[in-house]
């Protein structure tokens, strides 16, 4: 409600509707009472008085039907007498025959006084014959018209009376009609005048503004309260990079937005010019409003709320494309921004740009399709717009090396690398590619000393004066990994005897007592199979691997020397770009956990990377319970994921 909707010209044609309402339903209601009592109950007494009238017909007809069938009756004992008396007749008939002389007159005696009773009983039977068929004759051509006649002029008589009370209730509903017809008629006058921007007017008079409308101030910049700031927007390298990738991806969504707002657009005033035909339409049907012109103002409510929410982004988009120009000017000026997608890695990698790693259940990463940068998620707004642009793997596994052992490359050595075409790379900018760090490059001699050189590089950038004058910043340095501290032994060094065996997957180590080795590898078994387990020996470390990844070859009989280790580096180097088979599933080692299997008992589809995707029946094992969360985290073919705990059921 309103200022003014109770002095609206809808409101006030509304409250005459219900008035008039209220009177056609008053005079519905005199109506029923009208019908009550002169119809209905007129109607309830006829029908009383006639129904008195057919009960006495029909028990008059069953005294009819009952006199009939007692003459019958009669009849049938009359012929069943008569039947006897013959008989009997004839039992005299033959004693007399029998009879000798001194009894037969006593036998013809007899036989006469029976024929006389015959006679008698013969001439009552055909007399009752008469009567019956003088009375079936009476009841059939006499009693019953007789009664019928009567019936019929009984319901004639109820369907006249009838007629004149429904003429009467005719009658009285045709006043009552026309009385409530004079209603309408008054009330669709009072309609008409009810035109539609009348309540727009009476609107606007009571719900202006006396002072005018006035715009909400603007949002400002509120500085912390525990980091006091400047509004201006903060432009220093890091910054810039930042930037620089935000108005890239602001650009890019900025064009496909523009294109989306036209097109929706266009499909509004298409919409506009359908809902004006359609409303012209309706005025000419008498104000009737379509199915057809529902489907128009359904479509156009839909179209304008989309127009809306795509228009907002695209405003959003140009006001963070001005902001930064304003700041920085044509930042993305000579950029080559890398083409990121959206990784799961499922061994662990080297983040390109922090040098951590990526991998586990919360680890996003990042990839360029075109040259191979691999980054966390949360790296992807800080890594520079330097893409050297699309490559082959041999150019994308040299760039690798050069990302990961060095602090940082110019784009001259760059543009040496292979593309994937077969030439160089050419790049138009004249500064270098920072990195964040460098790798520790380890040499192992055969005297067991260890050689370990690192690399770091300034970085150097477009608004420093030179590489020189500017200060490095501090580079962490990784240390090679344990197994470059291990020297070879000696070459006349032996070792003990013990049968010979290859590794036919490679094997990570994961937990204490085990050890890792590579795919191919040859080693030397200690102990042989013990629960799935087998110690053995490579190069002068000792530890368990699981039996199915050994295949033995046979025992040596005499001593060997042993090789020199290979850097953990190279091999996870060798297993992300040549790649490595899966090996089998592992037996829990002895005293250790003993494993829960479960299965999915129903379909679920991921939502993010660190889901899986389940099928009803798949298989997993349980690493850790729904600890209230509702998610349980699983194993499957040395993956760890999260799913439903609710999906699962143990087996």
């Amino acid at each position: 409600m309103t200022p003014g909707s109770l002095e609206s010209a809808s409101m006030t044609t509304w409250n005459s509707l219900i008035t008039t309402t209220e009177i056609v339903s008053q005079e519905h209601d005199k109506l029923a009472t009208e019908m009550i009592t002169k119809c209905a109950e007129t109607l309830k007494v006829l029908n009383s008085r006639y129904e008195t009238f057919r009960i006495q017909h029909e028990k008059f007809e069953k005294r009819l039907l009952t006199d009939r069938d007692a003459q019958y009756s009669e009849l049938r004992k009359t012929k069943a007498a008569y039947d006897a008396t013959c008989k009997e007749l004839e039992g005299k008939r033959v004693k007399v025959e029998k009879s000798f002389d001194h009894g037969r007159p006593k036998a013809q005696k007899s036989y006469d006084a029976q024929m006389a009773e015959m006679h008698n009983v013969k001439n009552t039977y055909l007399i009752t014959l008469n009567v019956t068929n003088a009375i079936k004759e009476k009841y059939y051509h006499t009693d019953i018209p007789d009664v019928l006649s009567s019936l019929q002029d009984l319901n004639e008589t109820r369907v006249q009376a009838m007629n004149t009370v429904w003429k009467l209730s005719c009658n009285m509903e045709s006043t009552a009609l026309i009385r409530c017809s004079d209603h309408m008629k008054k009330m669709h006058a009072e309609i008409e005048r009810n035109l539609p921007h009348l309540d727009s007017l009476m609107f606007i008079a009571h719900n202006q503004p006396q002072d005018g409308w006035r715009e909400p101030p603007d949002f400002f910049f509120e500085p912390s309260p525990i980091w006091h700031d400047t509004d201006d927007i903060v432009i220093d390298e890091a910054a810039r990079v930042w930037l620089q990738n935000k108005i890239a991806k602001s650009q890019t969504g900025l064009i496909s937005y523009r294109t989306e707002v036209e097109k929706r657009r266009k499909d509004v005033e298409s919409m506009q010019v359908k809902r004006e035909k359609a409303r012209g339409s309706s005025e000419s049907q008498g104000g009737r409003t379509t199915a057809e012109e529902m489907d128009i103002l359904r479509n156009l409510l839909n179209g304008q709320e989309e127009l809306a929410a795509v228009n907002s982004k695209r405003v959003a988009l140009e006001t963070e494309v001005d902001t930064v120009r304003q700041a920085c000017g044509d930042i993305n000026k000579n950029a080559h921004s890398h083409k990121f997608k959206s990784t799961s890695f499922k061994i662990p990698t080297s983040c390109d740009l922090c040098h951590e790693k990526i991998w586990g259940l919360s680890a996003k990463g990042m990839t360029c399709k075109d040259c191979g940068f691999n980054c966390h998620a949360k790296c992807e707004m800080r890594v520079a717009a330097n893409c050297p642009g699309p490559l082959d793997k041999t150019a994308k596994k040299a760039l690798k090396d050069v990302r990961q052992n060095r602090g940082s490359v110019s784009i001259d050595k760059l543009s040496e690398l292979p593309a994937s075409n077969g030439s160089s790379i050419g790049v138009n900018r004249s500064n270098t590619v920072t990195s964040v760090s460098t790798n520790s490059t380890a040499t192992v001699e055969r005297s067991g000393t260890v050689k370990s050189t690192a690399t770091t590089s300034t970085a150097a950038t477009s608004t420093a004066p030179s590489a020189s004058s500017s200060k490095p910043p501090a580079r962490r340095v990784l240390a090679p990994p344990p197994a470059a501290y291990i020297a070879e032994l000696p070459a006349d060094e032996a070792v003990p005897d013990g049968p010979k065996a290859k590794m036919l997957y490679s094997y990570t180590a994961g937990g204490d007592g085990e050890i890792s080795v590579g795919e191919g590898k040859e080693v030397i078994i200690v102990q042989p199979d013990e629960g799935g387990w087998t110690k053995i020996r490579n190069g002068t470390v000792t530890g368990l691997v699981p039996t199915t990844y050994v295949e033995t070859l046979g025992s040596s009989s005499s001593a060997r020397t042993v090789s020199s280790p290979t850097s953990t580096i190279d091999s996870r180097r060798e297993s992300i770009i040549g790649g490595k088979k899966k090996g089998p599933a592992v037996a829990p080692k002895r005293g250790a956990k003993k494993l829960v299997h479960v299965h999915a008992i129903y379909d679920y589809k991921a939502r993010t990377e660190d889901e899986f995707d389940m099928a009803e029946g798949d298989k997993f094992v349980l690493i850790a319970d729904d600890d209230g969360s509702g998610w349980a985290e699983v194993e499957k073919n040395g993956v760890k994921k999260m799913v439903p705990a609710n999906y699962l059921e143990k087996a």
